[in-house]
């Protein structure tokens, strides 16, 4: 995952993100200690690309571009 850029706690890339749906909260390895929490959603940029983006849920709560549909 690539960290996107933040204005204001909302996530850029080329300009602003528009989420479109979501979030899907994903959480993993809770039970060993080693726990990763992410809240998934879809956005679309400036051009109309649509992207997988997640947030973190725990602090310090960064964006991070996941992928691109093609």
């Amino acid at each position: 995952p690539r960290r996107l850029r933040e204005q204001e706690g909302m996530p850029r890339r080329r300009g602003p993100l528009q989420l479109v749906s979501g979030p899907e909260r994903i959480e993993t390895s809770w039970w060993d200690g080693g726990g990763i929490a992410r809240d998934y959603y879809i956005a679309r940029d400036i051009h109309g690309v649509r992207l997988w983006i997640f947030r973190e849920r725990t602090a310090p709560h960064r964006w991070f571009l996941q992928g691109v549909f093609g």
